[in-house]
């Protein structure tokens, strides 16, 4: 070992700040901040990245929400939505290896659950850009373009609809997989064959499917994407919410998610009925440059789903929800904190709207606004008015997007039960989030 590289990897075990880790990586091959290239043609390196996000917090809580056993109706708080530690090494052309790591929604209510967890470790073969294999834990799946979460969002956060099993059959989107990906010219697949986690803790309900508690059965996914304008990549498991103007996309989609037996319900004869889970979707982002001089750009994406989990399956879930406990007596169907309808047996619609306004300065490139606007629209059948929630929201990009500050305002539905023991919309609430995203790569 050379003095470079014995100064390098003194660097990497130290973990020093990417200021010195860039000072000690340049050297022959050029190599930038925290990549190091192991040849000359840049096809073998070892790398390192990740992000933190930061939420500053205002939300009006769901009736009954509680806080260490206190009724409170709405709180302010901070919190740590996501840290990530990652790193990806490629020994050959065809190997690779990626190990990520960090905790998941850090807030007042995690003291005891702030540990660094392996996220993903898997390893990749690729034969060629039209076929490569790989395995371990990971986010690769199918279904839509958001169901891993996107790398780059429009909004404060992927709508929850994109992951809507999580907790349910998967850990963090994360499950325990085999995988074939591939590009043929301008089309791009994906399927995914996984062994999904078992958290079921609820038995059979009448004429109500819930996820089951038996043996977890395969979940087969699969995404299959055509692009007209600029191909987008698939190196990752997560596909852009938007490239700010720096691409020309218009892109296609349709994926399906497939688990037989995975929940069950009570039928009138109080027998247990198992009921196979089925999803299907197709999306389309167009995503485009008005002014590259100016960087202002537009990004709109839509997608329509349809769900089936058995009769009158209905999940209702809040992001980095606040709330520590519930009480019955005055709960509403959400639940506990900012919890929503997320996922059912109906259909799901979703679109967001977006893009960039012109640089502050256009002779550096460095400060610009990005406002946006979505709704979802969950018709479930446990429901008997439609699900909307809302956002509106804007960004100010820094240094080329490797910071950004985003203010986000959601409006939600409340749901209780009439006279006629059905779901309707009763009241609504907000939550208001001002969020720093900080990459490092």
């Amino acid at each position: 070992m050379n003095k470079k590289q014995l100064t390098l990897a003194l660097f990497l075990s130290l973990g020093l700040g990417s200021a010195e880790l860039a000072e000690a990586q340049t050297n022959d091959f050029g190599n930038p901040k925290l990549t190091h290239f192991l040849n000359k043609e840049h096809t073998r390196y070892i790398s390192f990245s990740g992000y933190a996000e930061l939420w500053a917090r205002y939300s009006q809580l769901n009736p009954g929400s509680l806080v260490n056993n206190e009724s409170v109706s709405n709180v302010s708080d901070l919190s740590l939505r996501r840290i990530r530690a990652k790193m990806t090494y490629k020994p050959t052309e065809n190997l690779l290896f990626v190990l990520q790591m960090g905790p998941t929604n850090v807030n007042v209510n995690s003291k005891t659950n702030t540990y660094m967890d392996l996220l993903d470790a898997y390893a990749e073969y690729s034969f060629s850009p039209k076929f490569a294999i790989g395995g371990g834990r990971s986010t690769w799946r199918g279904l839509s373009r958001f169901t891993t979460g996107p790398l780059n969002t429009l909004l404060y956060d992927l709508p929850l609809y994109a992951t809507s099993n999580t907790g349910a059959t998967d850990m963090v989107v994360r499950e325990m997989s085999i995988y074939a990906k591939g590009q043929l010219g301008k089309f791009d697949y994906r399927v995914v064959l996984a062994d999904p986690y078992s958290a079921a803790s609820a038995d059979p309900k009448l004429n109500k499917a819930t996820f089951s508690k038996n043996e977890a059965r395969k979940d087969v996914s699969g995404y299959f994407r055509y692009a007209f304008h600029d191909k987008e990549s698939n190196e990752t498991p997560f596909n852009s919410g938007t490239y700010l103007g720096k691409k020309d996309v218009l892109s296609i989609g349709a994926g399906f998610e497939y688990m037989h037996n995975a929940l069950w319900h009570l039928d009138e004869r109080q027998m247990t009925k198992n009921d196979d889970m089925r999803n299907f979707a197709a999306d389309i982002i167009y995503d485009a440059p008005i002014d590259k001089e100016k960087g202002t750009s537009i990004s709109a994406y839509g997608m329509a789903m349809h769900s089936d989990y058995g009769p009158n399956y209905l999940r209702f879930a809040g992001t980095n929800n606040p709330a520590t406990g519930i009480d019955a007596a005055n709960a509403s169907l959400n639940g506990a904190g900012n919890s929503l309808p997320n996922a059912g047996t109906g259909n799901t619609f979703y679109a967001q709207v977006g893009g960039t306004l012109p640089y502050f300065n256009p002779s550096k490139h460095n400060l610009q606004l990005q406002p946006a606007v979505s709704v979802q629209v969950g018709d479930y059948k446990a429901l008997k008015d439609k699900s909307l929630i809302y956002d509106a929201g804007i960004s100010l990009l820094m240094h080329g997007n490797s910071s950004r500050l985003t203010f986000d305002a959601q409006n939600r539905p409340i749901y209780n039960l009439n006279a006629a023991d059905q779901a309707v919309v009763t009241d609504h609430k907000w939550a208001f989030v001002l969020k720093y995203r900080i990459d490092f790569n």
